[in-house]
């Protein structure tokens, strides 16, 4: 079935609105989920290539899938951000010292970290940063324990309470530029937080069993229309197809701006320019067809093990059949009762094939018998 771009655009467009975790409902979820499963190729099966020296065998035998985080992809481009930070960070000074809009950021950037935890309101933090930066010590002490209390502030909220104060009350272009500093160390957290699982869309790409396995690995199917739980479909509703072209330029002022207006319509086009980032790659990679799941987790530059058993097949290359590695793998497949292919060059038709383990013995049987090749199959 040809890729429907209209219906994937209206998948996609219903996975950037998606702005609030909190409001994801098992019902949601699923919905969306299901709309997936209508867009991906292969009526749902992506596939991941790897090499067999490398691969790590646990994948299979504890179930889960390996996310890389996008600091460690093989392309060094990949997943970066396409922006002239200097030129960026004038942008932002500008911006800051406009319409009071440093003072903006504040209250929201304070206010999404403490509403994670109460029922605080955006009006609720601006009111207690004016009250504090403008009135005595001793009465603003008093404001600053009273609002701690009302809001179950704990000890490192209540310091955060106490930094904010101290850019609030005097945002002149100083504070801010010193605010905006470390512009490009919050991009590259940004990158780096980011958990990628690449796949493609199919198993007989010949280039990418030559640069991925070098032509000694195995090629693992995974098939989407076998997720079931809510926590896993939660996981993998944020799978997008990978756009090959030039990237659009980074604005990071669009998203303060977006930020500052907390709309839901402005914090899902923030995500958009954020994930498009994410999602293009330079045309030469074009031939690879990828599909990509992205999750975040900040911090984490090790990558990240997502419990799911979705593998429907395996392929193996050939020349690796022999090594125990292979066999264990094989072992694995049948007793979870995945398929096994073996993927094989045909020397009488110069092309590389794919057959069962059983279909390539009789036809290395046959190759015998005409003296194509010789030794023990």
């Amino acid at each position: 079935m040809p890729f429907d771009k209209h219906k994937y655009g209206e998948y996609e467009k219903e996975l950037y609105s998606l702005t609030d975790t909190a409001a994801l409902t098992e019902d949601r979820v699923n919905a969306l989920f299901a709309k997936l499963l209508e867009v991906l190729p292969n009526s749902g099966k992506l596939y991941k290539y790897k090499a067999l020296n490398t691969f790590h065998i646990d994948e299979l035998e504890d179930g889960y899938i390996w996310f890389c985080s996008a600091k460690k992809l093989n392309d060094n481009k990949d997943c970066t951000f396409n922006a002239n930070f200097l030129e960026e960070t004038e942008r932002l000074v500008k911006f800051f010292l406009t319409d009071d809009n440093f003072r903006k950021m504040l209250v929201q950037g304070l206010y999404m970290n403490l509403s994670r935890h109460s029922n605080i309101t955006p009006k609720a933090v601006e009111d207690c940063l004016n009250c504090l930066s403008q009135n005595r010590l001793k009465i603003a002490k008093y404001k600053f324990d009273k609002f701690c209390k009302d809001y179950r502030l704990s000890t490192a909220q209540q310091q955060q309470l106490i930094n904010t104060i101290a850019f609030y009350s005097d945002p002149n272009e100083t504070v801010i530029r010193k605010s905006v500093s470390d512009l490009f160390e919050q991009i590259k957290k940004i990158r780096t937080g980011n958990q990628v699982c690449s796949l493609t869309t199919s198993y007989d790409k010949d280039s990418m069993w030559a640069y991925y396995c070098n032509n000694h690995g195995i090629c693992i199917e995974y098939d989407f229309s076998k997720i079931s739980t809510y926590v896993q479909k939660g996981v993998f509703i944020n799978t997008q197809k990978v756009r090959y072209s030039r990237k659009k330029k980074f604005s990071y002022c669009a998203i303060i701006q977006a930020k500052i207006l907390n709309t839901p319509e402005a914090i899902a086009e923030a995500d958009k320019i954020i994930v498009e980032q994410l999602l293009t790659k330079d045309k030469s990679w074009q031939t690879e067809d990828e599909w990509r799941v992205l999750t975040y987790d900040r911090g984490n530059e090790n990558g990240l093990k997502v419990p799911t058993n979705i593998v429907s097949a395996i392929y193996i290359d050939y020349p690796v059949l022999k090594k125990e590695k292979a066999k264990r793998i094989i072992a694995i497949a049948n007793k979870n009762n995945w398929n096994v292919y073996v993927r094989y060059f045909d020397e009488i038709k110069a092309e590389y094939r794919y057959d069962t383990i059983a279909n390539i013995r009789a036809y290395t049987k046959k190759l015998k018998q005409v003296n194509m090749i010789s030794g023990n199959d």
